[in-house]
């Protein structure tokens, strides 16, 4: 019997495209998929692109410290769920599915609250406080790391799947961003958000004087304007063969012209790595839940699929020479690939899918 299915959470890509990766699952097997998020953020903008049915909901963002403030998080938390109970109703749901993200827990407790099954779905090594809280209601908590196993309460039974990936990435085209042919291509991504750190070595990497090669930049949509005026500020040199985005929706693409990929070490970001096999040289985010970026990255460069630069103490203009070098050898470029394939997980997304209702029927 067709399940209607609501995805429930985001505010990052870290969140959205895994789960949107699970919603195509889901619909390819003929299930009804909404999604409930915030209007404002990411998955605003991208689930009804996606052909997705988006209803907005509050989240609650959990204070950390103050009495106060905590007891006026529980009364918003309590009006939210009453809310998304409705919501629920309205739709006909009969099973959610949480991501991640504080705006995933009025869906999922609501969920509980009416007696559907709810599943979560956790990235990271470490759990953030959303999935802490909504692993105690669930009835089947699905983990990328079998190490996230210890960090999560509750009694609910849980597996270990990986991070499911959009397959949508593996067919892009390398011919959008009229890039010259011949030169290896490095890619910058700060994530979804963007990050200050990766686009200040893009930065650092464009002004080498010794650079051949060219550089496809995509500086988060807040960083954009600060980060064109820099671009603009460098001498004529130092902008050829450089394009420079705010945002990219169709990831494939940049994959598909990139030969190696600076970025940040999120979950998602380092599955994707692996399915289409590009080396990495990852900066992870020490602003995130048990520096678990850092964890999450050291294991591809374990692999040899990847380079680590912590962001403590790190150099622009050092890290600028170590991505020459590395273009510059190709050897070590193919090697890293092959590294970063082995570790690939194919077809989680529609292993996830079957085993959501398998083990969670309404």
């Amino acid at each position: 019997m067709p399940h209607t299915v609501i995805l429930a959470g985001g505010g990052t890509g870290g969140h959205v495209y895994p789960a949107l990766a699970m919603g195509d699952a889901l619909r390819a097997r003929g299930h009804e998929v909404a999604y409930y998020g915030d209007g404002a953020r990411l998955e605003g903008r991208v689930a009804p692109q996606r052909g997705y049915r988006f209803r907005a909901v509050e989240g609650v963002p959990f204070p950390r410290s103050g009495l106060l403030a905590k007891v006026k998080f529980a009364f918003a938390l309590l009006a939210a769920t009453w809310s998304a109970r409705r919501l629920l109703k309205a739709d006909g749901a009969t099973l959610v599915l949480g991501v991640g993200g504080y705006v995933m827990a009025p869906t999922v407790l609501a969920a509980w609250s009416l007696g559907l099954p709810a599943v979560i779905h956790e990235s990271n090594v470490s759990p953030g406080l959303a999935n802490r809280l909504c692993a105690r209601v669930s009835r089947l908590v699905l983990l990328t790391y079998e190490a996230t196993r210890k960090h999560l309460p509750g009694g609910a039974e849980m597996v270990t799947v990986g991070c499911p990936v959009n397959a949508r990435i593996l067919s892009g085209s390398s011919e959008k961003y009229g890039l010259p042919a011949g030169r290896p291509v490095l890619l910058v991504v700060g994530g979804s958000l963007g990050a200050a750190t990766i686009n200040a070595v893009a930065l650092a990497a464009a002004a080498d004087p010794e650079r051949e090669y060219a550089i496809l930049h995509l500086t988060g949509p807040r960083y954009f304007d600060e980060v064109r005026a820099a671009y603009d500020a460098l001498a004529p040199e130092a902008r050829r063969h450089v394009e420079v985005r705010g945002y990219e929706d169709q990831m494939g693409d940049a994959f598909a012209v990139a030969d190696l990929v600076l970025a940040r070490a999120g979950s998602s970001t380092l599955a994707e790595l692996c399915a289409v096999g590009k080396p990495s040289v990852l900066v992870p985010s020490p602003n995130v839940t048990d520096n678990h970026q850092e964890a999450n990255a050291r294991g591809l460069e374990a692999a040899g699929a990847a380079r680590v630069v912590v962001e403590k103490g790190l150099d622009p203009t050092a890290v600028a020479g170590e991505l020459r070098r590395l273009l510059g050898d190709r050897a070590a470029l193919s090697a890293m690939s092959k590294a970063a394939r082995s570790l690939a997980r194919a077809d989680v997304a529609e292993a996830i899918a079957g085993l959501i209702l398998e083990r969670a029927p309404a």
